[in-house]
């Protein structure tokens, strides 16, 4: 944490009569209470039980703190029976726990400190005995719990967190383990054995710092007993019980003897093409190892996938780590130029084929052979020239526009769309013998609204990669920032993240990425992508047009909840209930679409 040097005298005034009583309300039993630390005297200031207690400059303040470099509502504490917890009201310096600048919300242990300019506040509470109210449950009642927690998250934007330990070898180990971590949780904290011998702790209203902090402190006082730790946050690491617990553990696994790991750590990076690839998601897992499987046969791949999901990635990897990857790939967007262009970039053509063909040309499928040719968007290709493609696929022969000659190529095609071309196919759009050489294998990339592991990785990739290309320092992605990212429908897919992060990058002065910078580019964002989709689909003359059905349903739903919300004033289980929707449901559609209702927010 930085200091403010050569900064006047600060003043710290809690309430009347706090300090007269604070010494005797202590010895009389207080459980808790805070040692304000500045220029002045120490002071002590007892804490009720429940309640909020403004921290900052001005005059009504809770704890006043007089100094120029403290807004006047700085932060705020909120005490909930036995949850003392700290957040910054956006504060112009910040506030810190434990010398870490805090975003959002931030759960107390005792000895925590809390640093503000010219002050510190150091949080005592006597730890009691945990073992007499910490609950250790049967993994289904455990499960029942996340549940709960699951559902406070959905209706009002809090965090959680799960630890997982694993490891244990020695006899009675177990339960050594179990004493120690129960001793070092809060009464609304939980754990949890399953039946593989794996310790589960529930962390309610703890993001991924405060995960750390707890699994340091179990790791500190169990030097003896090296387990692997580790830890996943929702909803930033997905929703559901059974996925969160798997994906614990997983990331615990992961981790070495004695280490803690993040699901975030457990991922593979691949170098393509001169391209960094993150792969988390068990499915882009199974696609980059069948792409290895397959990229060294010659056989046509068609890859098939939304708008922005990194086809052309694909296509780069089956080109790079085939034996063709001496000579350079060849692109070409069948959806960018006009029919006649596409037919002469692909086969050539001989000088006075046409008009402006002053000299003979040869086309990409010559410039290819010997390496590999990626048509993108090749469902866009008119009927004519797919029947000169079938040609060079069946013959490895190409004719020049203009010309009669056959030429032998050796090229291996790479072929991607977003349509669904056997629907092409069945309605004529689409030559089926064609769809059929360029489908010898079909590789499918989900959307990055499916890829929930990949998510948050690839934002932190992207902004830091931005950051790096503008010459300024790493933003951090705050929780709930993270969170508002997850629950984003990304019609754009990848290349839509990467813009964003790319506009974050040059717009945000500060250097923490928060939740109130996304609200508007985000919904900005998905209106152009749907825009810019429902333009690009060109449809031959005299065809009627369509909005991609994904799209109308979307805005359909997005419309119906809105009006539901609004019809119960945002009493969103009502909402619910007026739409014949399951409650979660309805909580993961209002989120994604960002039509939950805000919560009030503290003036400062």
């Amino acid at each position: 944490m930085e200091e403010i040097t050569g900064a006047p005298c600060v003043g710290v005034t809690p309430p009347d009569g706090a300090i007269r009583s604070g010494e005797e309300q202590l010895t009389k039993g207080a459980r808790r209470h805070l040692l304000v630390l500045s220029t002045a005297s120490p002071r002590l200031y007892p804490l009720p039980e429940t309640g909020d207690l403004l921290i900052g400059r001005s005059d009504t303040a809770d704890i006043r703190i007089d100094h120029d470099a403290v807004s006047r509502k700085h932060a705020q504490l909120v005490l909930e029976g036995d949850c003392v917890s700290v957040m910054d009201l956006g504060s112009r310096n910040g506030t810190y726990v434990n010398d870490v600048r805090i975003t959002g919300r931030r759960v107390l242990h005792p000895n925590d400190s809390i640093g503000i300019q010219g002050a510190t506040i150091v949080f005592h509470a006597p730890r009691v005995a945990a073992e007499s109210f910490v609950p250790v449950l049967e993994m289904a009642a455990f499960r029942q719990r996340i549940e709960n927690e699951l559902d406070r998250t959905m209706q009002h934007e809090r965090l959680f967190s799960l630890l997982c330990f694993v490891g244990f070898e020695l006899p009675g180990q177990r339960l050594d383990v179990q004493r120690v971590v129960v001793d070092q949780l809060r009464r609304i904290d939980a754990a949890g054995w399953s039946s593989d011998g794996a310790l589960y702790v529930l962390l309610p209203e703890a993001g991924g710092d405060e995960a750390v902090a707890v699994a340091s402190r179990i790791r500190t006082l169990l030097a003896r007993a090296v387990l692997q730790i580790g830890y996943v946050t929702c909803p930033q690491d997905g929703y559901g019980a059974d996925v969160l617990l798997a994906r614990a553990r997983e990331a615990a696994l992961s981790a070495g003897a004695g280490k803690i790991a993040r699901l975030d750590h457990v991922f593979h990076t691949l170098a393509i093409g001169g391209q960094r690839v993150i792969v988390v998601d068990p499915a882009m897992k199974r696609m980059y190892a069948l792409i290895e499987r397959l990229a060294p046969a010659a056989l046509p791949v068609l890859v098939t996938g939304e708008t922005g999901c990194g086809k052309d990635l694909v296509a780069t990897a089956i080109h790079v780590l085939s034996p063709r990857k001496d000579k350079q790939l060849v692109s070409l967007n069948c959806a960018a130029l006009h029919e006649a262009l596409v037919e002469s970039e692909l086969f050539g053509h001989e000088k006075g084929a046409f008009s402006g063909a002053v000299a003979s040309r040869a086309g990409l499928i010559e410039a290819a052979s010997g390496s590999t040719l990626f048509l993108d968007e090749v469902g866009e290709l008119a009927p004519a020239i797919q029947a000169k493609l079938l040609r060079v696929l069946e013959s490895h022969r190409v004719v020049r526009v203009g010309d009669v000659r056959e030429r032998a190529v050796d090229v291996r095609i790479v072929a991607a769309t977003n349509r669904d071309l056997e629907t092409d196919v069945s309605v004529g759009r689409f030559r089926r013998d064609l769809f059929f050489r360029l489908s010898a294998a079909t590789l499918h990339l989900p959307p990055l609204r499916d890829r929930t592991r990949e998510l948050p990785l690839l934002a932190a990739a992207f902004l830091d990669e931005a950051c790096r290309r503008a010459g300024r320092e790493t933003i951090r992605i705050s929780d709930g920032a993270m969170a508002m990212l997850c629950a984003h429908s990304w019609p754009g897919n990848v290349r839509e993240l990467k813009n964003l992060m790319q506009y974050a990058s040059a717009a945000l002065a500060g250097d923490v990425l928060g939740a109130e910078h996304l609200t508007a580019q985000l919904g900005q964002l998905g209106r152009l992508r749907i825009e810019a989709t429902t333009a690009a689909a060109d449809k031959p003359p005299g065809e009627p047009r369509f909005r991609p059905l994904a799209d109308e349903l979307r805005e359909l739903e997005m419309t119906r909840i809105r009006e539901a919300i609004e019809a119960t004033g945002g009493n969103q289980t009502r909402a619910a209930g007026l739409l014949a929707m399951p409650v979660r449901t309805f909580f993961e559609k209002a989120k994604q679409y960002g039509l939950t209702p805000k919560r009030k927010r503290f003036d400062h």
